[in-house]
């Protein structure tokens, strides 16, 4: 089974320093929702649509799913590819960039997992992942941050 999450805006995900407060109270609210689920649900792996260059580029030293998957010994993946591999692969769309997803997670059909991405994937995700043979169960789809957040300092 996959549990499917879609995040409005990655920031929410990890841990580079901010000052807003409504991307600080989305994350906390994201935190706390997935630490929930990883408390009532057997999940083997947690997998999120981000990358150790994306984290680079953010300056964050990791993500939420990462710390929880360390603090619960559970195994965590990024799945989004690099820019190499989107070179290698021609990897220059939604939908190969989502067939690449399916790829990180092939062989765990009969797995407990948790997956994150963004909100814009999640309907078209959660089709290919059934048609892989994945159970998937529609979680929570956040709200979204946007750059007038930024801006207004909000």
């Amino acid at each position: 089974m996959v549990h499917l999450i879609g995040v409005g805006n990655h920031i929410i995900q990890h841990d580079a320093h901010t000052t807003v407060q409504v991307v600080l109270d989305e994350r906390a609210a994201f935190d706390t929702h997935v630490a929930e689920l990883i408390a009532t649900n057997d999940f083997a792996l947690l997998v999120e649509e981000f990358g150790k260059e994306e984290g680079k580029k953010a300056h964050a030293s990791g993500t939420t799913l990462q710390r929880l998957a360390k603090e619960k010994g559970i195994e965590h993946r990024f799945c989004d590819p690099n820019s190499i591999e989107r070179k290698e692969q021609e990897i220059d769309n939604d939908n190969k960039r989502e067939r690449f997803w399916l790829d990180q997670i092939k062989g765990c059909e009969d797995c407990n997992i948790m997956f994150v991405c963004g909100d814009k994937y999640f309907d078209s995700f959660a089709v290919k992942l059934i048609g892989a043979g994945f159970d998937v169960q529609c979680g929570r789809r956040a709200g979204r941050i946007n750059v007038d957040d930024f801006l207004k300092g909000a």
